[in-house]
């Protein structure tokens, strides 16, 4: 019979030979190495690592009205309100998902106890450097524009009950949009989905859990001049630098352009580690429109040769810091997840 009991994940699973094993509860199609990587992210365990189910939540604002609670980070899902419709639970599933993906203690070359650290620094426990501030990802629908008023505006949010204590009370940046219209028609593409969302989810994690995480990061990766006196002699720093002299990583669209401008300086380094990480594990090529995010980000440098050929500083600031706690998701897991016209389903299952 062509029937496997995986005993690991306690559950059947059925085998074709030209398909592969099927998933029920995700309805997909895996092969061997995908089989195998699910049964090996079961092998560690900690208190650490928690998958929160999607809950209602009334603490939130009057934007907000559910959240997810997944290894450090706290998913805050916006609802009917401002004349748009809610984001779809199986959206904030997904978005979830893929923080599992980006934080498997069992992926190849995975630090453990310093993956633990980056959660622990993401929930802003005590002695971490923004201890009582939890790491807040938010996600709305379509754009701030579709939202009256514009939630993304000084005025409009506002009109927003308890928004505006909620943002000063946790650590957040930009935002992930489903079917963002941010430039005009809402996106129907998988791949744009995937960019997005890893996008906005590597800002919030670089930013707010990488730093303090591996020994010496916390010095190393000093982006927020108003927290770290000492930006401007970090690795960071010189990393940027040198990406912006070799011709790698383009300013044009950033403020004045200029570095050394505090501003400007905390907007590029959210940007360049976002660039960085995509070019070490290959992304841009797969999930930017058509492949290139030119003249931004230069194209030869969108390998790890490319990178550590041009941008060596970086090169090592991803080995140092970002490589031994963020784990690399697989292509197919994430096109599972993401497919065109907002199929595919998120497999997300709670503790």
């Amino acid at each position: 019979y062509p029937w496997l009991y995986v005993s690991e994940l306690k559950d059947w699973r059925y085998y074709s030979n030209q398909k592969g094993f099927y998933t029920p509860n995700t309805k997909q199609w895996l092969n061997k190495s995908d089989l195998i990587a699910q049964f090996t992210s079961s092998l560690y365990t900690s208190a650490s690592y928690s998958s929160g189910n999607l809950v209602s939540n009334n603490n939130l604002s009057a934007w907000f009205d559910r959240s997810i609670e997944i290894n450090g980070l706290m998913l805050v899902i916006a609802g009917e309100v401002g004349g748009q419709i809610a984001v779809p639970d199986e959206w904030a599933k997904k978005v979830a998902q893929t923080v599992k993906l980006l934080t498997d203690p069992n992926s190849e070359g995975i630090d453990i106890s310093s993956q633990e650290q980056m959660i622990k620094v993401l929930k802003g426990e005590t002695g971490t450097w923004h201890a009582g501030f939890s790491s807040v990802q938010r996600i709305a629908y379509g754009s701030g524009a579709d939202y009256s008023p514009n939630p993304l505006t000084d005025l409009g949010r506002q009109s927003y009950l308890g928004y505006e204590n909620f943002q000063d009370s946790n650590m957040m940046n930009d935002m992930i949009w489903y079917r963002n219209s941010s430039d005009g028609a809402p996106n129907s593409i998988g791949d744009y989905d995937i960019a997005e969302v890893l996008e906005h989810l590597m800002h919030t994690i670089h930013l707010y859990g990488v730093p303090g995480a591996v020994p010496n990061s916390s010095d190393a990766l000093q982006w927020d001049p108003d927290f770290h006196s000492g930006w401007q002699t970090s690795e960071l720093y010189f990393a940027v630098k040198e990406a912006v002299d070799n011709g790698v990583f383009n300013l044009a669209d950033y403020r004045d352009e200029n570095i050394n401008s505090p501003e400007t300086y905390r907007v590029v380094c959210k940007e360049y580690l976002y660039l960085l990480n995509f070019g070490m594990w290959e992304f841009g090529q797969e999930f930017w429109e058509n492949g290139t995010l030119s003249p931004e980000w230069s194209d030869q440098a969108r390998t790890p040769s490319g990178v550590k050929e041009l941008n060596p500083l970086g090169f090592s600031i991803f080995n140092s810091y970002i490589k031994p706690i963020l784990s690399k998701p697989s292509l197919s897991a994430l096109r599972s997840i993401f497919q065109d016209n907002d199929s595919g389903i998120s497999g997300y299952q709670a503790d």
